[in-house]
C-alpha cells in the first residue's frame, strides 16, 4: 500500500517503513512476549534513536493510526506532523457489527491463545475467505497483496494486537495533542467504524478530515490520486 506513497512523494520526501514485530517479515518474539500498543510504539521509538530519525510526519493506517496517537502522547516531539488513514481511536473495530467487545475478554483471548496450532490453517485456507470482501473494491493486485500481509502474521502479534486495540483507548488524549494531523477515512469502512476517524477530526485541536465517499478500509489503494494530493497538500 505505501509504496503509491512513497512513488509519488519520493522527490519530496524520505521514507521508512517497519514492520512490526511478529507482522511482516520482521523476527518473531518468544512466545511468552506481550505485544502490545505500547510495545509496538516503544518499539518504534526506539527504532528512530537507534537511527536518529526525527519524522517531519508520522503515518499510520488503522491500528497505525492508534499507533502514531500513542507515540505523539508518549513524545510529542518525535514528529511534527500526523497523517492518520482509517484510524482505530477508542478500541472499536468491526462495522456495523462491532466485535472489539469480544477481544477485550480475558476468557475469549485466553481461548484463542491455545488455538494457535489452528493458525497455519487459518492462514492457507480461511485467509482467502478472509480477505474475500477486498476483491469487491480493489484490485487483484492490491487484494493479493492483503492476503499477503495476513499470512505473513504470526499467532501472536494478530491475537495481542486485537486485544491491546480492544482494550486501548486514545478519546481522552485527542484533546492534548497539538500536532497538526490529517485524517483521511472511508465512508463505507466496514473494517473499523468511520464514526473513529471523525472523532478524532473533531477532537484533536489542529486536525482536517478528508472522508472519501464509497471508499472502505484501504483509501490508498481505492483512490490513490485523492490520497496522494492530499497528503502533499497537507505536508507542504
Amino acid at each position: 500500500m505505501w509504496s503509491r506513497l512513497v512513488r509519488d512523494l519520493a522527490h519530496t520526501a524520505r521514507f521508512w517503513a517497519v514492520d512490526l514485530h511478529g507482522f511482516g517479515q520482521s523476527p518473531r518474539p518468544a512466545a511468552e512476549h506481550t505485544l502490545s500498543i505500547q510495545h509496538h510504539a516503544e518499539m518504534l521509538l526506539d527504532f528512530c534513536a537507534h537511527y536518529h530519525i526525527q519524522p517531519a510526519a508520522l503515518v499510520g493506517h488503522s491500528m497505525g493510526g492508534m499507533l502514531a496517537l500513542k507515540l505523539a502522547v508518549m513524545q510529542p516531539d518525535i514528529a511534527e506532523k500526523l497523517v492518520l488513514m482509517s484510524p482505530v481511536i477508542t478500541g472499536r473495530f468491526g462495522h456495523p457489527v462491532e466485535i472489539s467487545g469480544l477481544f477485550a475478554n480475558e476468557r475469549v483471548n485466553t481461548t484463542l491463545s491455545k488455538a494457535a496450532p489452528l493458525w497455519t490453517l487459518a492462514q492457507t485456507v480461511v485467509s482467502p475467505l478472509f480477505t474475500r470482501p477486498s476483491h469487491w473494491y480493489l484490485n487483484s493486485d492490491d487484494a493479493a497483496r492483503i492476503q499477503q500481509d495476513f499470512q505473513r502474521a504470526s499467532w501472536q502479534a494478530s491475537t495481542h494486537a486485537l486485544h491491546s486495540i480492544a482494550r486501548e483507548n486514545m478519546q481522552p488524549h485527542l484533546p492534548t495533542i497539538q500536532h497538526p494531523a490529517l485524517v483521511i477515512l472511508g465512508s463505507h469502512d466496514t473494517t473499523v467504524p468511520p464514526n473513529e476517524g471523525r472523532l478524532a477530526a473533531r477532537t484533536l485541536p489542529n486536525a482536517q478530515l478528508l472522508e472519501l465517499a464509497r471508499v472502505h478500509h484501504q483509501p490508498l489503494d481505492e483512490q490513490p490520486e485523492r490520497v496522494v494530493t492530499g497528503v502533499e497538500n497537507f505536508l507542504y
